[in-house]
């Protein structure tokens, strides 16, 4: 295992897309123009009409980004679907807001007094629960608003319109920002989305959903060979501290783990417990060998995380995998793991492409954490016991 790792965690995946965007293809494989909202989006801001649609440049021009995320995630977008879309983009644009100040000024600034969407703001006010907000309050929140017109109108069931109809919901998230001030009857409104806005919509465990949210402020300064990575390496990224010694060995691994799985698209997964458990097994075989071949790099990666920190990660294993974690073999770990996973977010299955990358991210996290931390002692050939089949 430590050789085949070693051999390809010095080249760094390239997904075909962009392969296909350093040659010049166009129209440019980012855009993901094979997706029907994708391309109704990006031909309208082609297009003249826009311009006489008051909001709506400053709209495409930064919220393409944030369907493109959506898009990529393979998350649905219309009927009941829609009410998680409206959330986040109201929680993504109020944060771009909020971090560029002057450019909602901006947006709002050829608009007059009764050009803002005062009603909307109000609305989604009535429904929202005073005090702390979180993101399932703004779910909840859209939800009644659009129940009643989603029994009655099938332009809801349409992801496109869905999504030209976010524009509301961007203008309002810049007007509670630009135009909420201390005077105002929904200041108390604005001051508890901002609080929850610093806290990450208190959904900060979703890494996926935080992708999707930060995408208008990320996409005008991150480097295309980032933002075109494959995700489940953007989404370890995004889990760890940035430049940490714990994101690099992830990424490093995850890296090697994709070249070894022969991904290719950025849209490239697998459902399969039983790939699961083999890269649970090759993460904590990489972490076990790690410790003899880079024990520096290991005491950086504990000094980094703190002996309080690493005594609760202990903790964990110990009440997951029995009071001695070393002599559980990997495949065994796994299941616990899966099982302890599955729980932690509330479901069964992963429901679309970014539930089921993130899960692989928290596996092989605790895969690599429990071979860091006690490393691998043989009970029995996992080999054989991969021959015979895996149900986690």
């Amino acid at each position: 295992m430590k050789n085949n790792v070693s051999r390809t965690e010095e080249r760094q995946v390239i997904t075909k897309e962009f392969a296909d965007t350093l040659t010049g293809r166009k129209p440019p494989p980012y855009l993901r123009l094979h997706d029907p909202v994708q391309k109704a989006l990006v031909e309208y801001a082609a297009g003249g009409e826009i311009q006489k649609q008051a909001g709506m440049p400053e709209y495409c021009e930064r919220m393409i980004h944030f369907w493109r995320e959506v898009s990529l995630a393979g998350m649905p977008r219309a009927g009941r679907s829609m009410d998680e879309c409206y959330a986040l983009l109201f929680e993504s644009t109020f944060d771009l807001a909020e971090a560029e100040t002057n450019w909602a000024l901006r947006v709002l600034a050829d608009r007059s007094t009764s050009e803002l969407p005062t009603g909307a703001l109000n609305k989604l006010a009535s429904h929202t629960a005073r005090g702390s907000i979180k993101h399932s309050d703004i779910v909840r929140a859209f939800s009644e608003i659009y129940a009643p017109w989603r029994e009655t109108d099938q332009n809801w069931h349409n992801e496109i319109y869905i999504a030209f109809g976010g524009e509301v919901w961007f203008c309002v998230a810049v007007l509670l920002v630009a135009r909420v001030d201390e005077a105002h009857a929904l200041w108390p409104f604005r001051c508890a989305l901002a609080q929850s806005s610093c806290n990450g919509w208190r959904d900060r465990h979703r890494l996926h959903a935080r992708l999707i949210r930060e995408a208008p402020q990320r996409a005008l300064d991150t480097p295309r060979i980032q933002s075109m990575a494959h995700p489940m390496l953007r989404l370890a990224r995004l889990k760890y501290h940035e430049a940490s010694i714990e994101q690099t060995q992830v990424l490093r691994f995850l890296n090697a783990q994709c070249i070894k799985q022969r991904f290719e698209s950025e849209e490239d997964c697998f459902g399969s417990d039983l790939t699961l458990a083999q890269w649970a097994r090759d993460a904590r075989q990489w972490a076990t060998n790690m410790l003899d071949a880079e024990p520096e790099a290991c005491q950086e990666l504990f000094h980094e995380a703190r002996e309080r920190a690493l005594d609760r990660t202990r903790s964990f294993y110990r009440q997951h995998l029995g009071s001695h974690p070393a002599y559980v073999d990997s495949l065994d770990a796994t299941a616990a793991l899966i099982k302890w996973a599955k729980k932690r977010r509330g479901f069964e299955y992963s429901q679309y492409r970014a539930q089921g990358w993130e899960f692989v991210v928290e596996i092989v996290d605790a895969a690599l954490w429990l071979g860091w931390l006690f490393p691998s002692r043989p009970v029995r050939d996992e080999a054989s016991k991969i021959e015979d089949g895996f149900v986690g």
